[in-house]
């Protein structure tokens, strides 16, 4: 689907954006290497990623600790998963606009739901293309999310 240059690039981009404005300085790079070298992003440390990013995880926090941040939050229990389950973009991006306290469309607003999620993530740019709810994330494409999230936020304030 992607050539390899296609790869090196956005790998490139997503790492120096990453650098620049994530507030991850002190998560351990060991963390974010092995992220970085899964095929398939795992919901632990993607919901982990998210937690950090708005602060309400330390940099000190696990997987396991992710997973409990989200099921302490209200629409936690939309989301079923493990730490090691592959995350998909509707539970990602459900995970990451109710994290951020994005708005979004009557849809999503009505039903909060992951399919719901993706949806109004494509619409709000998070997503290029069309929003495939069940398409099992990338490593990239969850920082590339997180990223244009936290961007968002810095511009707001």
């Amino acid at each position: 689907m992607y050539t390899d240059g296609m790869k090196r690039s956005f790998l490139l981009v997503s790492l120096i954006f990453a650098a620049s404005v994530l507030p991850l300085a002190a998560q351990s790079n060991s963390v974010l290497d092995e992220f970085l070298n899964n095929e398939a992003a795992d919901a632990g440390t993607a919901l982990l990623l998210v937690a950090q990013a708005i602060g309400d995880l330390p940099d000190s926090a696990s997987a396991e600790d992710a997973l409990q941040w989200k099921d302490d939050q209200k629409w936690g229990r939309k989301v079923k998963l493990e730490k090691d389950d592959p995350v998909t973009s509707g539970q990602f991006h459900l995970a990451l606009l109710k994290a951020f306290e994005i708005k979004g469309g009557m849809g999503y607003t009505l039903f909060a739901s992951p399919r719901s999620a993706a949806q109004e993530a494509a619409y709000q740019g998070f997503i290029p293309g069309a929003a495939y709810v069940n398409h099992k994330m990338t490593p990239y494409e969850v920082l590339n999310s997180l990223s244009l999230a936290l961007e968002r936020q810095e511009e707001e304030e």
